[in-house]
């Protein structure tokens, strides 16, 4: 009995030694959420055709959720001064230097998908007949980098304060830029519709004002994926904006002609 005891010591020795061992610790992939579409329409309210497009990309969303991300910005060549029935003016100086910037249009209802360029086209605005279509190929790319943001509002001041976060899930090399606005949905007013006047169309994801450059603010910081990178912005929202209606739309872009590129955007309701 002795003797099998004896044999037995060496493998507890060897239990004992292997669960000490240390074991490698399993350190999980970042999340940077879900790939998200950034669609920027260009409308105006004396533009005829305009909300059939923007009745699209209203059904779109539905479609896709989060995952699409609708900025309606009025700077329609000829069709975005208001009537004089409009209550608003929604035209920006920073939103036709977005457009501008994205590209030239000669054709409504148009929209840019995410910035690219699809051959035969050779600006980024594109017909109506392929968003869906190029909306689907975004989707299916894998996401760059994550977009992360928190906001704060102050109902008395209406200060909004915003912080949003980029966190890269590769290195990205060369010039990046982000882009951060706001927009309002829901809006009643008047639009011209095919041969009619409505007076109380409702206006959707219409930009408000952009708190970078128009063009985007350059990234100096550099984009990999042992850091991340914070930005911070502010502002306070006007009487006549509705502030429940109100969303931060941040996203981040290539900015070198012809490649304006958008790699990941993200939404943020004012109030949640």
């Amino acid at each position: 009995m002795k003797h099998n005891k004896l044999l037995l010591l060496p493998a507890l020795a060897a239990l004992l030694f292997n669960s000490c061992e240390e074991m490698p610790i399993q350190i999980p992939e970042l999340s940077v959420g879900d790939r998200k579409v950034l669609v920027e329409e260009l409308t105006g309210v004396r533009c005829p055709n305009c909300p059939d497009g923007t009745a699209n990309l209203v059904s779109l969303g539905n479609q896709l959720g989060d995952n699409l991300i609708v900025v309606s910005i009025h700077a329609a060549p000829g069709y975005d001064s208001p009537y004089p029935e409009n209550k608003y003016d929604f035209r920006t100086a920073k939103g036709t230097a977005m457009a501008n910037f994205i590209g030239q249009a000669s054709f409504f209802p148009t929209a840019s998908i995410d910035r690219r360029i699809v051959p035969p086209e050779t600006e980024p605005f594109l017909p109506r007949q392929m968003w869906s279509g190029i909306i689907g190929e975004e989707l299916d790319k894998a996401p760059a980098l994550g977009i992360f943001m928190e906001s704060d509002f102050d109902a008395v001041s209406r200060k909004l304060d915003i912080t949003v976060n980029l966190a890269p899930k590769t290195t990205l090399s060369g010039e990046h830029r982000i882009t951060v606005l706001i927009t309002q949905d829901s809006i009643q007013d008047v639009q011209k519709y095919g041969l009619q006047i409505i007076p109380d169309y409702y206006h959707r994801h219409v930009l408000r004002e952009v708190l970078t450059q128009a063009t985007g603010d350059v990234i100096n910081e550099p984009l990999n994926t042992t850091t991340t990178v914070e930005k911070k912005f502010s502002i306070t929202l006007p009487a006549d904006w509705d502030e429940k209606h109100c969303s931060v739309v941040a996203f981040v872009h290539h900015g070198t002609n012809p490649d304006k590129e958008v790699l990941q955007v993200e939404e943020k309701h004012v109030i949640e």
